[in-house]
């Protein structure tokens, strides 16, 4: 059997994933999760990491993608327990403690 063609809208890197992620969360929801402790993640995991997979098709077809996030898992310092939408979900919270943390004013 031949593998299932890619997407061309489906995220090939972590990055884009990301990317398309942020483009459709409320900037309250932005706001939240970037204020959000490491530890609590695992939370936004179980609520949105099933969905993250099906989205971007890591089980089925995107194996681009999943690569990445496996070996990102394998040297990420965060604990992703080599879960792949824990990967994700942990790099668009990192990008958001750069964007959309709420910083005490002087």
């Amino acid at each position: 059997m031949f593998p299932k063609p890619i997407d061309n809208d489906l995220p090939l890197t972590i990055d884009d994933a990301v990317q398309l992620l942020l483009a459709d969360l409320p900037l309250l929801d932005r706001t939240r999760l970037g204020a959000m402790e490491p530890e609590e993640l695992d939370w936004i995991n179980r609520m949105v990491g099933l969905q993250i997979a099906k989205d971007f098709r890591l089980w089925s077809g995107n194996d681009i993608l999943l690569s990445a996030c496996l070996e990102a898992a394998g040297d990420s310092e965060a604990g992703t327990d080599g879960d792949p939408t824990m990967v994700i979900i942990h790099a668009m919270w990192k990008k958001l403690q750069e964007t959309h943390v709420l910083r005490p004013v002087k």
